[in-house]
């Protein structure tokens, strides 16, 4: 039953860039899953303890499937164009991003709460809002793109060096 999955895991493994993935490939997976589980409700005692412990394993060769292809994403591996889960794969990038501003000491923080600059509507943010933000809510609309990051000042200007080629 897994070996759908355990098939993309090996392509994966086996290819620099990201595997497109196709949701109608999803879909014939959770269809084989459904029509076994379904045949699964009217047996008892070995088949069924088979079945479920079948179903933990499809359960955990998703899970490698999906941190090995994060883990590719996250080093910056192509993302495919026309893989069902494009965008979700791009915030790993962007979460990269915030999380490697946070950790550099990059951004304005007070009190575990980071200025933001919403660059439109989101939540209780409105378009132009200047705000001090739990760091938790700040990553959330950082991956929604709703807000700009307030870097510290000295931050800006070594970036600023950096594009114009100046800097190291």
């Amino acid at each position: 039953m897994s070996s759908p999955i355990v098939r993309m895991i090996r392509e994966e493994i086996w290819s620099s860039k990201i595997q497109s993935i196709q949701g109608f490939r999803l879909e014939d997976i959770i269809r084989g899953l459904e029509s076994s589980l379904q045949a699964g409700l009217n047996v008892g005692g070995e088949e069924r303890d088979f079945l479920l412990g079948l179903l933990k394993r499809v359960v955990e060769d998703a899970r490698f499937l999906a941190e090995f292809r994060v883990m590719k994403a996250s080093m910056g591996a192509e993302i495919p164009g026309d893989s069902f889960d494009k965008s979700i794969l791009e915030l790993v990038g962007r979460l990269k991003e915030f999380l490697a501003l946070l950790y550099s000491g990059s951004l304005v923080i007070q009190n575990n709460r980071v200025i933001v600059y919403a660059t439109r509507a989101c939540e209780e943010l409105k378009k132009g809002d200047v705000a001090l933000v739990a760091v938790e809510d700040a990553v959330l609309y950082y991956l929604r793109a709703c807000v700009t990051l307030v870097a510290r000042p000295i931050y800006t200007y070594v970036v600023s060096l950096k594009k114009a080629g100046t800097g190291s």
